[in-house]
């Protein structure tokens, strides 16, 4: 595995993966993914990691899938990776317990514009350029981004999206919901990271992993599903260290001191 292709730098509970083909405007590649995914498995299972920060290296955050690459295209994008947990192909950012913040500090289309909805906070520098890409080269709308989008924006905006394929701006995004917060371009990387490092020190490790778990579901879930879901939730974490701490916090009026995530503790 070339571990150059995607860089990991851990500071304060933040763990930064960078991707890292600048040369390429990060292009994704089957090598990317494999590195980048056994990066958020290693981070999933590191307790001194709190929250991911990902971003692109240069001017860009992801072009979407290396044309040239594509031209002798012979793997799918399924590997064997060292890790165990990675089961679901290109999906798998989606299922990983800590919370994923985007820095996208650049251009971001087509695949690269997937990975950073499938985090679950955007930060984006202004007046950068996005696409959803597909349709303009002769694909379906691939790796997810036909359930993700119309959930993110709604069915109108994201239709209209993907049936363009056109190139809109981060600004625009922000307009309509697809970034949390558009910035400067220079400071893109330290919002994000600032961001990351709040959740890292003020926030439970155990009630994030729940809450995207339940946020997962609930499209598949009834109503009552989803409280019932709660309840359970709930009677693990009225006994739970975090919810003990959380509350003594509050009372004594200084930060919470959560512990790691464990997580054999999630339901």
């Amino acid at each position: 595995m070339n571990q150059e292709v995607v860089l990991y730098e851990l500071n304060n509970g933040v763990a930064t993966l960078t991707l890292n083909r600048p040369e390429r405007r990060n292009a994704w590649t089957v090598e990317m993914q494999e590195r980048y995914f056994w990066l958020l498995a290693h981070c999933d299972d590191d307790p001194e990691v709190r929250a991911i920060v990902v971003t692109g290296a240069g001017d860009s955050f992801c072009v979407g899938a290396d044309t040239e690459a594509l031209q002798v295209y012979t793997k799918t994008g399924d590997f064997d990776p060292e890790s165990e947990k990675i089961e679901q192909s290109d999906t798998y950012p989606m299922f990983v317990n800590k919370p994923m913040v985007a820095a996208i500090n650049g251009r971001c289309a087509g695949f690269g514009l997937v990975q950073t909805l499938m985090c679950d906070v955007r930060i984006a520098s202004s007046g950068s350029h996005m696409s959803t890409a597909f349709a303009r080269r002769g694909l379906p709308a691939l790796h997810g981004i036909a359930w993700l989008l119309p959930r993110l924006i709604g069915t109108a905006r994201a239709t209209e999206l993907i049936l363009s394929g056109r190139t809109f701006t981060t600004d625009e995004a922000g307009e309509i919901g697809l970034m949390h917060r558009v910035v400067e371009p220079a400071s893109t990387l330290q919002v994000a990271q600032d961001y990351a490092a709040d959740l890292a020190a003020n926030c439970s490790p155990w009630s994030m992993a729940n809450m995207k778990q339940q946020l997962l579901a609930s499209d598949r879930q009834t109503f009552v599903e989803a409280v019932d879901d709660a309840h359970g939730r709930e009677a693990i974490a009225l006994d739970s260290n975090d919810f003990k701490e959380g509350v003594m916090s509050f009372v004594e009026r200084r930060p919470a001191s959560f512990g790691p995530l464990d997580p054999t503790n999630i339901p």
